[in-house]
């Protein structure tokens, strides 16, 4: 079934989800709505102490967030900073959260929901919550339930069971967290869309091809990741690059790297290919990233994009 480059969230649902809760999805660009604009960059760096301040300052420079989501819409968060990641380095800063749900509510985005609910006491990790609680109160926490999509195109993930929420908002924002992974050799955008899946499809993208340890078989599990984006590619990527892991990732301890950045984009790969680079990663050797460039989910060269920095 092909779709147009964009309809209704209403419209959608009636047409790719069934009674049971099935779904069969043509490869879904993102929220169908054009990011690039003339003169504006593909993707902003800013560097500075204050996350918060870094997150605001850069989604300014990209465009702001109407430039990427619209006028309106169902928004949904997908942020790296479930129950089981509490170390320094492994999960998204709760100061970048605030700054992008600050930023939607501005924009005029009232209807917002996480896709993975962050860990029970994310918000007190940030003394800046407490003086924000209509930023706090703003997000609707995620219902938990999923559809089974079949994944048109994919090379090794041929069906997945992912959050109804995903399948149901018009726009998606993306909030990983840049870190070492010890399967994948690095984390962020492409990778955090895990977070929107069933448990058992992610135990299928580490142990689908028959492999026997968790990471015994990487170039698998980066075609799942890479397949994955063909569900649904994020509409904008925020990235927390200002303490990451850069070993013994994704969970730590490990070794704190600090690029003291903030990054936004609307291409999840070549954000990533950025963000690599800033943890002293070649965007070359991680196989999702090529993967995914290859479906044509984004671009891994940087060359010929326009990256803007900043300092706050």
């Amino acid at each position: 079934m092909a779709f147009p480059a964009f309809i209704p969230r209403r419209e959608f649902v009636k047409r790719t989800l069934s009674l049971a809760g099935a779904a069969v999805l043509a490869p879904f660009p993102s929220s169908g709505r054009p990011a690039a604009q003339d003169g504006l960059p593909d993707i902003v760096s800013v560097k500075g102490a204050d996350a918060y301040a870094a997150a605001l300052k850069a989604l300014d420079l990209a465009g702001g967030m109407n430039r990427f989501l619209g006028k309106s819409g169902k928004i949904g968060l997908l942020v790296n900073a479930p129950s089981w990641w509490k170390l320094p380095g492994s999960h998204t800063s709760t100061d970048v959260v605030l700054a992008v749900i600050e930023s939607c509510l501005k924009a005029g985005f009232k209807d917002i929901v996480f896709l993975q609910n962050p860990a029970s006491g994310f918000w007190e990790r940030s003394k800046r919550s407490a003086s924000l609680p209509d930023v706090v109160k703003a997000v609707k926490t995620a219902r938990g339930d999923k559809s089974e999509v079949d994944v048109k195109g994919g090379l090794a993930l041929k069906k997945a069971r992912v959050s109804r929420d995903l399948l149901e908002v018009d726009a998606v924002i993306d909030l990983p967290i840049a870190k070492d992974h010890a399967g994948t050799r690095y984390s962020g955008c492409l990778k955090n869309m895990m977070g929107a899946c069933a448990e058992e499809t992610n135990h299928f993208f580490h142990a689908g091809s028959g492999a026997k340890e968790e990471y015994g078989d990487v170039d698998f599990l980066s075609q799942c990741i890479a397949d994955l984006e063909l569900v649904r590619k994020p509409t904008l990527c925020v990235v927390d690059a200002t303490v990451v892991l850069g070993d013994n990732g994704p969970a730590g301890p490990g070794t704190l790297l600090r690029p003291g950045r903030v990054v936004v984009g609307a291409d999840p790969v070549a954000v990533d290919a950025h963000c690599a680079g800033l943890l002293g990663r070649d965007a070359a050797d991680i196989a999702m990233l090529k993967k995914a460039a290859a479906h044509g989910i984004g671009k891994a060269n940087l060359a010929g994009l326009k990256i803007k920095e900043g300092v706050v």
